[in-house]
């Protein structure tokens, strides 16, 4: 069985060309490959290099990652076997943001030997390009440059993820109360509006991504046969992650209130919508990089997230209510 893990020979082949088949440690510098005693061949001492590692357990794994991203060439690295095995034996000093700076330096040296002008140029527009967009992964800031196949696709799946990394995390927080806000009282007569407010917002939420996944995505994508928009793929994504965020600050505003007691029901019902909508966002990343993992076959694809309150949801509310105006009027008549 073929480990889609791993580095096709074609990639191996690029990467050790971009590399000038020189190890790209900035402190080794080695021609990885010469002549043989065969006057018919050559010897290689070069390796491909995974930044983010192949297989479980291996240095600086990502478990977020899809095959595809990890045997693609933005991934790789050409160093000489005994630096391979330097930053393998020790991922903590050799973790990937250092590596990938490694591997763009050293191709901005290599091409400055093949054309240092243009070199100089082509830098220069990289770096104002990548200022354009602020903070995003290595990985991503590769696939911006690179533009390899399907590159909007991929691109979308990996600053989905480092975008939506922090989020995740703060919902998984919240779900194990592993924090908390100060409780903020609803009073009485306030309740019915503090309610209304909530439900219009938790139908705002949900129209935004609705928006952003049918709408936007597929504008930043381009049209069949038209390249993409960068910043405007970035800019989706973050967008689709600040929903995220939205969706989670509504769950504390549900969780952290307190409610009149003839209202606790219906609060109740409340909490899990909005960190729902957050488990449901969730899965389109890891959907977009398995999609991609390979080359698809050509199509029309469909995502489908569940974007809606859980079935009878509705009903239990309406119930829930009409339970609670029967108390409060009861606790305003036993008030006279």
């Amino acid at each position: 069985m073929v480990d889609e893990n791993k580095f096709k020979q074609s990639v191996i082949s690029t990467l050790a060309k971009r590399a000038a088949s020189r190890c790209s440690n900035p402190d080794c510098g080695a021609i990885t490959s010469g002549p043989a005693e065969d006057h018919n061949k050559s010897v290689n001492v070069g390796e491909a290099a995974h930044i983010y590692g192949a297989q479980p357990l291996s240095a600086r794994y990502d478990p977020n990652m899809s095959p595809a991203d990890r045997s693609s060439v933005t991934n790789g690295i050409w160093l000489c076997g005994n630096c391979h095995k330097l930053i393998d034996d020790d991922p903590a000093r050799f973790p990937a943001g250092l590596l990938f700076e490694w591997q763009r330096e050293h191709e901005r040296h290599v091409a400055g030997m093949v054309g240092k002008a243009g070199a100089d140029l082509r830098r220069r527009y990289e770096e104002r390009h990548l200022e354009e967009f602020g903070r995003l992964s290595y990985l991503a800031e590769r696939m911006i440059l690179e533009k390899g196949d399907l590159w909007e696709y991929r691109l979308t799946a990996e600053v989905l993820r480092f975008e939506m990394r922090p989020v995740l995390q703060r919902w998984d927080a919240l779900k194990r109360g592993l924090y908390m806000k100060a409780n903020y009282e609803v009073q009485k007569e306030e309740t019915a509006l503090w309610l209304k407010t909530r439900m219009n917002e938790v139908i705002q939420i949900t129209r935004a991504f609705s928006e952003l996944m049918n709408v936007e995505f597929h504008r930043s994508w381009g049209e069949e046969g038209i390249p993409g928009d960068d910043a405007l793929i970035v800019s989706t994504c973050r967008l689709y992650s600040e929903m995220c965020s939205s969706a989670i600050q509504w769950e504390e505003a549900v969780r952290f209130a307190v409610v009149h007691e003839v209202f606790e029901e219906v609060r109740d019902l409340l909490i899990g919508v909005g960190g729902g909508l957050v488990d449901e966002a969730a899965k389109l990343p890891p959907y977009l990089a398995q999609l991609f993992s390979d080359s698809p076959e050509p199509g029309v694809y469909r995502f489908s997230l569940s974007l809606e309150l859980p079935e009878g949801w509705n009903d239990a509310v309406e119930q829930a209510l009409g339970r609670a105006a029967i108390a409060y009027v009861a606790e305003l008549s036993d008030g006279f």
